[in-house]
């Protein structure tokens, strides 16, 4: 069988912010002292403010405002539109330290907490930047056990919501008390050339709790050239969001590229290429649940190289709840998944659908599992596609409550006796452009009158537990073998399809085989007819014949056990057109003169 290749399709470039390059103001000409000790606030606004005021020129409005060598410390400040902070080699734009940064004390209930504005922060702006080779420091970490206690609410170091025409880049951003960026409803956002440092979430010591590097949701967004590595996500996106590009981008620490958990209305036309991943905890992510889902589709990951990671892959819904052995996302087993109660199809029910994965070499952390792929019994997961993937991990890969997942000349390296996939209500078909050199090995459970489809191209495989094979399930082999490792009893609900001709296809049992259930026969390439060995078995054969579909145009068959240990098919051509004996031939006539 032939298979084309997916490619992405890259959105068009966002547009660039458009402001005057001729109205340049310098912070230090407000009253600004780059000495780390004074507090420059209302200086750097009055120049954010002067800027903005700017004469038009060409068509471009607002200015640029100057940040020199220096370390200029500053509380909250809002930026205006058609503004550029640029901040010069050497230039350090630091917040006021945890103690001096100012906040807001409330009150809910008798318990007191309070609320720090964002830092950098503007509302329905346009044509806005950040941008130069100097740093923007957050002195982050006397905030960060603040994460879960005391319901304080941390200040975001970039804040900007419902903007147009965003550039942020080449600065250095570091240990923010909370996220480095997040813009939100925006449209046309470039993120480029940026250097992001926190802690990870696991430092014994000062551990980054939400310290996510890139929040970045709307239309038409460009991430790349970025250099990441912080306590939580390294990218993520929520709902109504469409048409990004993430590329050569390096991440270390954190939770890798994220798209959810809010993905309402839907996220789509994403892609992610040309990254590379290092320690994260997750390299890719797509995370929702029943109380905040929406529909996310049309997303590509291609030339991916993951090393260390904690969960390469994970695609899956149920993100909040919280009980335990739904939580553990490294053990996850088809029983575990079957176990998972069904609900009603709502307005927030999550969708996924039409994402590929392609070129991605990855190794998973010690006694983690390189990938998981789990949808919702009311709501599968489809057309997932895996093509040249290789991973290596010590769990099982996952598959979940999921339709049409194809996996296309890809490898799962794990620990001996270790399945390397995993099914439970799964549609899944294996492809190989050449015959297997290896043997795949798989395990599974149905339930609830749930079923499992495989389907193998060129693929040799080895299935622990048929339960896998339960009522309504089927498999469809072609130049396939599969290996079934203990007994196998069919129903007359199951259908095994057979791809015939000069590649064998062939169900092996080590046990016992109990028949029943449909055949179907496909002719391929060099079908004729002949004797072909559809199953077979060391154990004790019982059970009627299969029911035989309709076979392949101008062949007749029949199933035949005469062969110990062999379920064969005998394939007939039809009888040539004959006469019945003592007939006459009618004698040939011709036209009259």
């Amino acid at each position: 069988m032939g298979w084309i290749l997916l490619t992405e399709v890259a959105p068009a470039s966002p547009a660039l912010p458009l402001i005057n390059t001729n109205n340049r103001v310098n912070v230090v000409d407000f009253g600004a002292v780059g000495d780390g000790v004074a507090t420059n606030t209302s200086a750097i606004q009055n120049a954010i403010n002067a800027a903005a005021a700017g004469a038009t020129t060409n068509g471009a409005a607002g200015g640029t405002v100057e940040f020199p060598p220096g370390v200029f410390l500053c509380g909250p400040i809002a930026l205006k539109s058609a503004v550029n902070l640029q901040l010069d080699a050497g230039a350090y734009l630091r917040m006021l330290p945890f103690g001096q940064y100012p906040v807001t004390w409330v009150t809910n209930g008798g318990r007191y907490y309070f609320i720090a504005n964002n830092f950098i922060s503007g509302s329905s702006l346009h044509d806005v930047a950040i941008t130069g080779s100097g740093w923007i420091q957050g002195q982050g970490e006397p905030w960060w056990p603040w994460a879960n206690t005391n319901g304080a609410v941390r200040p975001i170091m970039i804040r900007l919501t419902g903007s147009t025409r965003t550039l942020i880049q080449n600065v250095t951003l570091s240990n923010s008390p909370k996220f480095h960026i997040a813009v939100s409803g925006s449209v046309s956002t470039t993120v480029q050339g940026v250097t992001v440092r926190a802690n990870p979430s696991s430092d014994p010591v000062h551990p980054g709790h939400n310290t996510d590097a890139c929040d970045v949701s709307g239309t038409n967004i460009l991430v790349q050239n970025c250099d990441i590595s912080v306590g939580d996500d390294n990218y993520t996106c929520g709902g109504g969001t469409s048409g990004i590009v993430i590329t050569n981008n390096t991440y270390g620490y954190g939770h890798g590229v994220s798209i959810g958990s809010y993905t309402s209305p839907s996220v789509s036309n994403m892609t992610v290429m040309n990254c590379t991943f290092t320690n994260t905890d997750a390299g890719l992510r797509i995370k929702s649940d029943r109380d905040r889902g929406g529909c996310v589709h049309d997303i590509f990951y291609g030339n991916l190289t993951m090393s260390n990671v904690r969960n390469p892959i994970l695609i899956y819904t149920e993100y909040t709840n919280s009980v335990s052995m739904y939580r553990a996302l490294d053990n996850i087993s088809p029983a575990i998944a079957a176990s998972y109660p069904g609900a009603p199809v709502t307005s927030t029910t999550p969708h996924y659908r039409n994402i590929t994965i392609s070129n991605v070499t990855a190794s998973a952390q010690a006694n983690r599992a390189a990938g998981l792929i789990w949808g919702l019994p009311e709501a599968s997961v489809s057309n997932i596609t895996l093509i040249n993937v290789h991973l290596r991990g010590s769990k099982t890969f996952g598959i979940y409550d999921a339709r049409n997942v194809t996996i296309i000349d890809s490898s799962h390296v794990v620990p001996a006796g270790v399945s390397q996939f995993s099914f439970y209500n799964a549609e899944v078909t294996f492809s190989n452009s050449t015959p297997a050199t290896g043997t795949v090995t798989l395990d599974g459970a149905t339930g609830n009158s749930l079923a499992n489809h495989f389907t193998f191209y060129n693929s040799t495989m080895t299935l622990k537990n048929t339960n896998a094979l339960g009522l309504n399930s089927s498999v469809t082999l072609s130049a396939s073998t599969l290996t079934i490792s203990n007994d196998f009893a069919l129903s007359p609900s199951n259908a095994l399809n057979f791809v015939l001709g000069t590649n064998a296809a062939v169900i092996a049992v080590r046990g016992n085989l109990a028949l029943g259930g449909t055949n179907t026969i496909i002719a391929g390439a060099g079908f004729t007819n002949g004797a072909y060995t559809l199953m077979t078995y060391r154990g004790t054969l019982s059970g009627p014949l299969p029911a035989l579909g309709p076979m392949p145009a101008g062949y007749t068959g029949a199933l035949d056990t005469n062969t110990p240990g062999e379920i064969k098919l005998i394939v007939s051509p039809p009888a040539r057109p004959g006469f019945l004996p003592g007939s006459r031939r009618p004698e040939p006539t011709f036209p009259s003169r």
